[in-house]
């Protein structure tokens, strides 16, 4: 994914190049009928004669809040009164650039082009104002959609600017407001559609209706790998209301994959019919011979006894000057082996997507992460032209990389064509969770080399597994996605070494919340706490010993590691979760950190294992440095969201496979928390005024290893592999 927007996408947006462009798209002196006369003001903002302001939300909503993040950026430098904003979601456009939703990239690279989008429409008002009063424009501030003389208080409202500001030219460069002038930056708000979303009237992918619209499901070869051998539908067609049972062979459509990183559908069958629920009832009555002589069968355990061999044999992924001295020397080395397992998305809202696909045209109501992608599979399926296709971008019941991959889409896309006529697809939640594109397992192996004072003075990380580059045909190193060169301690410790042993392997691999980062904090975090244990030492006062002082720490070429600001967090949460206080016997507090997508965390859980084994999380302090906090409302689901989410998988999260199938399929078999086991969650962020990081995705990581480490101080059960389960009641 290209996360660099570049100058001629940028000036696309801001409509600048080069301060040719017009603002407005049309001009009209007068309103027609009294009614509001609108002026566009660049792809992102329209202004009308009654004063509401209509800003375009462009990246995909998946329930992480950027449909009120990203408008609150504009309005903030528009100076617009948010009573008065109404927030529209834009249909998939090249025109509005990195139009994805992903690795917490959104507000990061949006932030500056928000910025600068709302501040050249503040611009012209200015100057349209200054023209009338007769003042210099640097007297001048917007705020609560109207242009203020700040002497003499004057002002007028943007209504009556928007005309005349609509026939001027963009400026090439504008100054920002400073930080601390925001009214709506940094303001709980709720999300611009709450409404909607308490009522039940907020419209979801899988809520859309069309005129003769159909209705389909499919059931997918479970085996990875597998191909369709035949099937017998008689039983189907009986079924009222069944219309069609169509084949899914994607070797009819390119094969596997669309293109890198981009998964095409699985094989299978699908039925066609006039409700969803009897799709699903003739799904059921299908009697299906399924073609696995391409499939390795795989199995779990085989599996992972492939990534424990593999630890020995390995590429190179980063040296740091002689880890085998190192540990020749030191007088103490630690070791510890740790294991994850696949996991799978499970977003409330299964797959689905609507298509009406016509001779000419294809449009697309899809709940999806990447539109492009969509676009692209649609364009290489069917040998489409862009212009030929409208995707729209329907609100998601959840995702977290779940989505990124379009295969259901294709699956919605051949069924509309196949029938003439709109389809909506929905898979069931077995056909969701057995067709995943799961989180990599894998096997990891630590060891530190450790002087005579308790430093560390050699790290030596091994991760074996499958790797996602080679199940999404990506190119580049496999271990590019599992252990890469930035990984901490990087930087941190003089003699280090990573190292990445490749498995191959059938099951479908992909993105998952954090990714890596979601299995390798789990790993490091665990580590730190048993070398302060091993040294008697308290975890927190050995992790900030680990870090030593605040200094930024050389890591890749250029990029540095602030270790300032994880110590600052880290203080902050030992303050916040009374870390030093004692607790009763059979409690115990865990602590973790990390930094993720520029953002730095620090969590504490405080957990009760009772005698017989049962755990319960009573508390979770979680202390975000995440620059500038668009939202602090959004911005603490995010976190509450992100800390359960890591909690629910470390506590239940595995996928198995058994004869080249996953033997899970809903919740009963692949368990999430439920809300009488959901703490008190307590968060706090760090205030200052840099540039707003990433916040969809860091808070996960650090959770699972702050649980299993609070679970050894309440236990003393020393939890190395996930998910939990019934450890403790076996230890």
């Amino acid at each position: 994914m290209n996360k660099t927007l570049n100058r001629r996408h940028f000036m696309q947006l801001t409509a600048s190049a080069s301060g040719a462009l017009l603002l407005g798209l049309h001009y009209q002196s007068c309103a027609p009928n009294g009614r509001a006369v609108k002026y566009p003001m660049l792809p992102l903002i329209e202004i009308d004669t009654d004063g509401w302001v209509t800003l375009i939300a462009k990246n995909p909503e998946i329930g992480q809040g950027i449909k009120t993040a990203l408008p609150m950026i504009l309005a903030e430098e528009l100076g617009a009164n948010w009573e008065k904003v109404k927030v529209i979601q834009g249909d998939y456009d090249k025109k509005y650039d990195e139009q994805w939703a992903g690795g917490s990239y959104a507000v990061i690279i949006n932030w500056n082009l928000m910025r600068t989008a709302g501040a050249k429409v503040r611009s012209v008002l200015i100057e349209v104002t200054s023209t009338r009063m007769q003042r210099p424009t640097n007297e001048f501030i917007a705020r609560n959609s109207k242009v203020v003389h700040l002497e003499t208080g004057e002002s007028i409202p943007f209504e009556e600017l928007i005309a005349e500001a609509s026939q001027m030219e963009l400026p090439e460069e504008v100054e920002f407001k400073p930080v601390d002038s925001y009214t709506i930056v940094g303001q709980s708000l709720p999300h611009v559609d709450i409404q909607e979303l308490v009522d039940g009237t907020a419209q979801f992918g899988i809520d859309i209706n069309l005129p003769e619209m159909l209705y389909a499901t499919v059931v997918k070869n479970p085996v990875f790998g597998g191909g369709l051998e035949s099937f017998d539908d008689t039983e189907t067609k009986n079924v009222q209301g069944v219309m069609e049972v169509i084949t899914l062979r994607n070797s009819e459509y390119g094969g596997r994959l669309l293109g890198p990183n981009s998964p095409n559908f699985v094989n299978g069958v699908a039925v066609v019919a006039n409700s969803t629920w009897t799709a699903f009832k003739g799904a059921e009555k299908l009697k299906v011979v399924w073609d696995n002589t391409s499939s390795r069968r795989e199995n779990t355990e085989p599996l992972f006894e492939q990534f424990r061999n593999q630890l020995d044999d390995t590429e190179l992924v980063r040296k740091d000057g002689d880890f085998t001295a190192a540990r020749k020397n030191a007088p103490t080395v630690f070791e510890q082996t740790y294991e994850l397992p696949f996991l799978a998305h499970v977003p409330m809202e299964p797959m689905n997507c609507t298509v009406d696909f016509r001779e000419n045209s294809c449009e697309v109501w899809a709940p999806t992460q990447n539109p492009e992608a969509l676009e692209k599979g649609l364009i290489k399926l069917f040998n489409l032209k862009p212009e030929q296709i409208k995707i729209h971008l329907s609100r998601s019941g959840g995702a977290f990389g779940r989505r990124y991959y379009v295969d259901y889409a294709m699956d919605a896309a051949i069924l509309s064509k196949e029938m003439g006529k709109p389809v909506k697809l929905i898979w069931t939640r077995e056909e969701d969770i057995k067709h995943d594109w799961y989180r990599p397992a894998s096997v990891q192996k630590l060891t530190a080399a450790i002087d005579k004072d308790g430093k560390v003075t050699g790290w030596r990380h091994i991760l074996a597994n499958a790797s996602r580059v080679t199940s999404l045909g990506r190119e580049g190193s496999p271990a590019g996605t599992e252990i890469d060169e930035y990984e901490f301690p990087a930087g941190f410790v003089p003699n280090l070494q990573f190292e990445y042993g490749h498995v191959l392997s059938d099951v479908p691999l992909g993105q998952w919340r954090a990714v890596a980062q979601s299995a390798n904090v789990f790993t490091v975090q665990s580590f730190l706490d048993e070398l302060a244990f091993f040294h008697k030492k308290d975890p927190i006062e050995h992790f900030l010993e680990f870090l030593g002082p605040a200094r930024m720490v050389p890591v890749v070429g250029d990029y540095e590691y602030d270790a300032g600001r994880l110590i600052a967090v880290v203080e902050q949460v030992r303050k916040n979760s009374r870390w030093n206080e004692p607790l009763p016997k059979g409690q115990g507090r865990g602590f973790a950190a990390a930094k993720n997508s520029g953002s730095f965390l620090a969590e504490v859980v405080t957990v009760e294992v009772t005698e017989d084994g049962n755990i319960k999380i009573l508390r979770i302090d979680v202390v975000v440095d995440c620059g500038i906090v668009v939202n602090p409302s959004g911005a603490r689901a995010q976190v509450e969201g992100g800390v359960l989410e890591g909690l629910c998988a470390a506590l239940y999260g595995e996928v198995t496979i058994k004869d080249g199938a996953a033997q899970q399929s809903n919740f009963h078999d692949y368990p999430w928390m439920r809300m009488r086991e959901v703490p008190e969650i307590h968060v706090e962020f760090i205030k200052n005024d840099l540039p707003p990081r990433g916040l969809g995705e860091p808070p996960l990581p650090p959770a699972a290893p702050a649980l299993t480490n609070a679970i050894f101080a309440a236990s003393g059960v020393r939890i190395r592999k996930l998910p939990i389960k019934n450890q403790l009641k076996n230890a």
